[in-house]
């Protein structure tokens, strides 16, 4: 292989903006977006999945918060939207422990010495005086949460046959972390075959940068990319769910 194709092969930085997509690194609410698709919704077969969105992630880890100031207000938005067109919301905890969580052991093996914190179990227990919901994003009654022993909301979850029974066909993901647990949740509900879109201003990572990657690398590839304010058009975000007559 001669050097000019090498070089073509090796990675390259994704661009924090693009014509098609938008700015990746900070999607700002509220402005246009060039070049963006109407992606006119419809509540009725549409679900809202909340990844991570928990003390862990967010209260308790600043580097999130220091890059993500407006997070809270994006995600509150969405949830908003969702639940006043009658879209269904779901919500994804982690309960990662070494007992059922056996790629933690490789994880330790891998980060042995390198970060703080990192190998810490996370568990979740609604039983316990610990167990907290963020006040910008806690579920309201009838709305579905998941426990995942992985970084996928899909693995080892009833998720994707939840969303058959309840007849949804498109899926709004949001939460933490972009580049970890929302991205393969993302691909897991695309691979089973729904319409994925990942809400790009209610996502957080440790760093623009990798938030801005994960974007660039499998944005409108493997799923859509929208924003909150996408959603709240109630022509061509989500469309509010239409009563259902009843034919005996």
């Amino acid at each position: 292989m001669n050097e000019d194709a090498y070089k073509e092969l090796q990675w390259k930085a994704p661009p924090l903006y693009t014509a098609e997509q938008g700015n990746l690194l900070d999607l700002p609410s509220g402005e246009e977006q060039p070049n963006r698709a109407h992606i006119s919704l419809h509540a009725e077969t549409t679900a809202l999945v909340v990844v991570d969105v928990q003390p862990e992630y967010w209260s308790k880890c600043p580097a999130v918060r220091k890059d993500f100031p407006d997070f809270p207000e994006n995600l509150r938005r969405t949830i908003e939207v969702c639940r006043n067109r009658k879209a269904k919301v779901l919500w994804v905890r982690a309960d990662y422990r070494y007992s059922h969580s056996p790629w933690l052991v490789q994880f330790s093996r891998l980060h042995q010495g390198k970060t703080a914190n990192i190998l810490t179990e996370v568990v979740c227990d609604p039983s316990s005086e610990d167990f907290k919901w963020e006040d910008f994003a806690t579920p309201e009654g009838g709305e579905g949460i998941i426990a995942k022993t992985s970084w996928s909301s899909v693995t080892n979850t009833a998720l994707i046959d939840h969303l058959r029974n309840l007849g949804i066909d498109t899926v709004l993901v949001c939460g933490l972390i972009t580049s970890v647990c929302v991205q393969h949740s993302a691909f897991g509900i695309f691979e089973a075959g729904f319409r994925t879109l990942l809400v790009a201003d209610a996502c957080g990572d440790r760093g623009k940068a990798r938030h801005a990657a994960a974007l660039a690398l499998y944005g409108n590839y493997m799923y859509e990319i929208v924003t909150s304010r996408d959603l709240e058009d109630p022509h061509t975000g989500l469309r509010k769910a239409k009563p259902v007559w009843l034919i005996l």
